[in-house]
């Protein structure tokens, strides 16, 4: 809105200021009025014009001003008829003015290196990066949409940022997409076409085992560069919207698992020899006092005959007993290590009777996972009962020397 004019006044009040101290103190005091006037035309909260001719001098009344002066500040403080007494202008304010934003749970949760999962049907999105299925699935943890996972900026995979752990926190205003996953489906082929099916799993807890009229429909040319074949295993996800089996419909392959994964076959039953039957000593008299809380101990021996013993160990401090068998070398390979770790929570190797490179690849791998590990000088109750202890406790991998 426009203000009133007002420049031909100044422009006079200049020209009649003499040179002598009366005048020109009196044209001080008059810009000062102007300068006062001025602000006041303005919202009286906000902070006045940051350019002053002079110091402010506040004063009551201005004495001594020439009468067109008395003019100059009556039109500036009425303005033209037709303008509103409440008119406003912009304003340079003097100081900065400080706007509080309020920080929201995501940016609390970003200064721990914490960031939500936006899981897709193949990979998830973690703090704007794209984790494909292969990353994903190296993970010794599951991680599903809505979770809160740590990432580590100081350790890449593929140029991502490092997943360290899984949370149990979850913002308050999320809601999980809710996505269903048929785990190890078998793909077959469909009579008289180019395309295959899954009409069932291994495990048999998905919608295709409900009924076996239930089937999902796979178009290879939909998945190009994924060669699927009849035969393979794979792992199909979906979003699940409520309608059933119309919802596997617009499904996606999230992953498609090698052969040792799942394959089951036995090797051909040996005759049956008769044995002596041996009564073991048990030495396992008295326990130490801990709880394993459910938790999965692995032991790695090369003493078949004890694991039944071992197995009696973990029972009795409430753990849950996996055991590998590492008797023969050429049986166990990295990768079988690698997933036998990767579903652990404490590693314990018995070094008496397997070979130096498998203790070197258990290391390895507990390491990589992040998997307390100990290691028992031979694969006795006490022995092993103690490397549990130790890894539970954080305490080093090899018993100090003299203990009992």
């Amino acid at each position: 809105m426009a203000l009133y004019d007002y420049r031909q006044e100044l422009i006079q009040l200049l020209e009649e200021t003499g040179n002598d101290q009366t005048s020109l103190h009196t044209t001080l005091k008059s810009l000062n009025t102007i300068i006062n006037i001025l602000n006041h035309y303005d919202h009286s909260d906000e902070q006045p014009v940051a350019h002053h001719f002079v110091q402010r001098q506040r004063h009551p009344h201005v004495h001594q001003q020439p009468h067109h002066q008395q003019r100059s500040n009556q039109s500036l403080l009425t303005g033209p008829e037709t303008t509103p007494v409440n008119a406003t202008r912009p304003v340079a304010s003097a100081e900065p003015v400080t706007v509080l934003q309020k920080v929201s749970q995501e940016e609390r949760l970003a200064a721990d290196d914490l960031y939500l999962v936006h899981r897709k049907l193949s990979g998830a999105e973690i703090n704007h990066h794209y984790y494909n299925e292969a990353v994903l699935h190296s993970l010794h943890f599951p991680i599903n949409d809505g979770d809160i996972v740590q990432l580590d900026p100081t350790q890449t995979v593929r140029g991502l940022p490092v997943i360290r752990r899984v949370t149990s926190q979850h913002l308050d205003d999320y809601e999980p997409t809710k996505i269903n996953v048929l785990e190890y489906a078998t793909l077959t082929a469909v009579p008289g076409s180019d395309v295959l099916q899954i009409s069932s799993t291994m495990k048999g807890n998905s919608i295709l085992d409900e009924n076996a009229a239930n089937t999902v429909v796979i178009d290879p040319f939909k998945f190009p560069g994924r060669a699927l074949k009849p035969g393979m295993v794979i792992d199909y996800a979906y979003v699940d919207h409520g309608n059933g089996l119309a919802d596997t419909q617009n499904g996606s392959i999230r992953w498609i698992h090698e052969k040792q994964d799942y394959d089951t076959t036995k090797q051909p039953a040996k005759p049956k020899q008769t044995k002596k039957v041996e009564h073991p000593r048990h030495d396992y008299a008295q326990k130490l006092d801990y709880d394993l809380k459910q938790k999965i101990v692995l032991v790695i021996t090369g003493d078949k005959k004890q694991v039944k013993e071992l197995k009696n160990v973990v029972d009795q401090h409430h753990g849950v007993y996996h055991g590998l068998d590492a008797s023969m070398e050429d049986n166990v390979s990295s990768s079988k290590i690698k997933r036998a770790i990767r579903d652990a929570n404490f590693v314990i190797v018995c070094i008496d009777k397997i070979h130096h490179r498998i203790s070197q690849l258990a290391n390895h791998h507990a390491k990589r996972y992040d998997k307390p590990l100990a290691i028992a000088n031979t694969s006795a109750n006490t022995m092993v009962e103690r490397a549990i202890g130790r890894a539970l406790d954080g305490d080093p991998a090899y018993a100090v020397s003299g203990q009992k």
